[in-house]
């Protein structure tokens, strides 16, 4: 076993031993307050206020509201497959 290997599994196993002794030490409502996790609440609240609406391209027909179809030149897939038809 390397020098490196042996001195993080030793750091790691009294990370471990501290962590343990905390758990133990604390109470039932230090424990349950840390399972709310305020960190976790205020990012998900920033993100949802981040994303914003895609205004995706309309179809080209005139009076048409729908989406434009992807492979449709513009055009909604009713639309589109109406001017291949003609």
């Amino acid at each position: 076993m390397s020098n490196l290997q042996s001195a993080i599994e030793k750091a790691a196993n009294a990370f471990a031993r501290e962590i343990i002794a905390a758990v133990k030490g604390a109470t039932l409502q230090e424990l349950l307050a840390m399972r709310e996790a305020p960190a976790a609440k205020k990012t998900a609240k920033a993100s949802a206020k981040g994303k914003r609406k895609i205004a995706w391209p309309k179809c080209k027909h005139h009076g048409c509201k729908r989406n434009a179809w992807a492979r449709g030149n513009g055009f909604c897939g009713k639309h589109f497959k109406a001017s291949k038809k003609s």
